[in-house]
C-alpha cells in the first residue's frame, strides 16, 4: 500500500477564550494518498475549515496547536519554522478558499495577483511569470485568458472567479490541494463544471485533494474516501461507497436521510433535530447524544472511541453497528 502523502495524527487545535479552552479540532486523525480525494463532511461549525487552516499553518490568533502531528511526505509541518512553512504553503500544499470575492483583491487585476503568487516561490523574469499565469488561466479553461489577465475580479462571473482561484492554487503544481467549499456560491451547472475540472486536473498531476464540504452530492461525485465530522471530531471514516451504502454513525445516517434521492418517493426527508452544540457548551458523553434517536445512558456518560467495524470502516458510536433510523 502506498504511503499517504499527508497524514494527520491526533491533531488538536484550541483557543483560549473567556469561556475557557475551546477545542475546534479535537484529536483528529486522517490521511490522504497521491491521486486520491478525501471528502470531509459536516454541518457548519463542526470544525472542517479550522482543520484546513491548521494544515496550512493559518490558524488565527488566539488559536494554537495543542498536540498531534501533521506529516507531509514524512515531515511534521507543526515543527517547521515560519519561513520553512511559507516555502511549503502555496507551493507544495495549496488551498482554494470558500468565497473567491473575499480571497481576491478587488483593487488589483487578476493577472497581477497571479504573478504576485508566483513571485513568492519563483525567481523568473516578469515576462516568463506573465506567460505562466496566462497558461494557468488557460489550464482551468478560462476563455480568452490574455484578456482575463488584465481584468479585475468584479468583471468576472462567480464561476470565472472560482476558476481564477483554482488557477492560483495550481500555479506551483502542488502535491496536496485543499478545497474548502469550492462550489458553495455557484449554481448547480457551474458547480458540476468546477468539480469535473478539479477531477481532470487531478488526473493530469496526480495531486491529492482534501475536499471540505457540507454537500453529500459533491462528495459522492468526486471523493474516494470520506470523513464525517461533528463538533470538532471525526465520527465516521471509510471509502465513499461504504459510507453511502452502509452508514453506521447515527449522524451520518441522518445526513444521508436528509438528502433527496431520485430513486425514492418519500413525502418528507429525515431531519436531524437540534443544532451542533457550541464548542464552549459541549454535552457530556457522545457529543451527538442530545440529537440522536438511539441515545441511551451510556451515550450520555461516556465518550465513544473510534473503532473499526470492518476493514477500513471506523466509527465512534456505542450502538454501532446500527441498521437504520427507527
Amino acid at each position: 500500500m502506498e504511503h499517504p502523502v499527508l497524514e494527520i495524527r491526533n491533531l488538536v487545535t484550541q483557543f483560549n477564550t473567556p469561556n475557557g479552552v475551546i477545542r475546534a479540532v479535537d484529536h483528529i486523525s486522517l490521511q490522504v494518498e497521491r491521486g486520491k480525494t478525501l471528502g470531509i463532511v459536516g454541518e457548519s461549525g463542526c470544525g472542517k475549515s479550522m482543520l484546513s487552516l491548521s494544515i496550512m499553518g493559518l490558524v488565527p490568533t488566539p488559536g494554537k496547536n495543542a498536540g498531534g502531528e501533521i506529516l507531509f511526505e514524512g515531515q511534521d509541518l507543526l515543527k517547521l519554522a515560519p519561513g520553512e512553512m511559507r516555502e511549503i504553503r502555496g507551493n507544495r500544499i495549496a488551498m482554494i478558499f470558500q468565497e473567491p470575492m473575499t480571497s481576491l483583491n478587488p483593487v488589483h487585476t487578476v493577472g497581477y495577483q497571479l504573478v504576485e503568487a508566483l513571485k513568492a516561490h519563483r525567481k523568473e523574469s516578469s515576462k516568463i511569470l506573465r506567460e505562466e499565469a496566462i497558461a494557468a488561466l488557460r489550464k482551468v479553461r478560462i476563455p480568452a485568458p490574455e484578456q482575463r489577465f488584465e481584468e479585475y475580479p468584479h468583471q468576472l462571473s462567480g464561476g470565472m472567479r472560482q476558476r481564477v482561484m483554482i488557477a492560483m492554487a495550481l500555479l506551483c503544481n502542488p502535491t496536496v490541494l485543499i478545497a474548502d467549499e469550492p462550489t458553495t456560491a455557484l449554481d448547480v451547472t457551474i458547480q458540476a463544471q468546477i468539480l469535473n475540472l478539479l477531477r481532470d486536473l487531478q488526473k493530469e498531476t496526480n495531486m491529492a485533494i482534501i475536499l471540505i464540504t457540507h454537500d453529500l452530492g459533491v462528495v459522492a461525485q468526486v471523493a474516494d474516501d470520506v470523513a464525517v465530522m461533528y463538533a470538532g471530531q471525526v465520527v465516521e471514516r471509510s471509502s465513499v461507497n461504504e459510507i453511502f451504502n452502509n452508514p453506521q454513525h447515527p449522524y451520518t445516517i441522518g445526513l444521508m436521510g436528509s438528502m433527496p434521492r431520485m430513486d425514492e418517493d418519500v413525502e418528507r426527508l429525515v431531519a436531524i433535530k437540534g443544532v451542533v452544540p457550541p464548542p464552549f457548551r459541549l454535552p457530556s458523553g457522545c457529543r451527538f447524544n442530545p440529537r440522536c434517536p438511539f441515545s441511551a445512558e451510556e451515550c450520555r456518560e461516556t465518550m465513544p472511541q473510534l473503532r473499526e467495524l470492518e476493514v477500513g470502516h471506523i466509527v465512534a458510536c456505542h450502538k454501532a453497528p446500527v441498521e437504520e433510523f427507527a
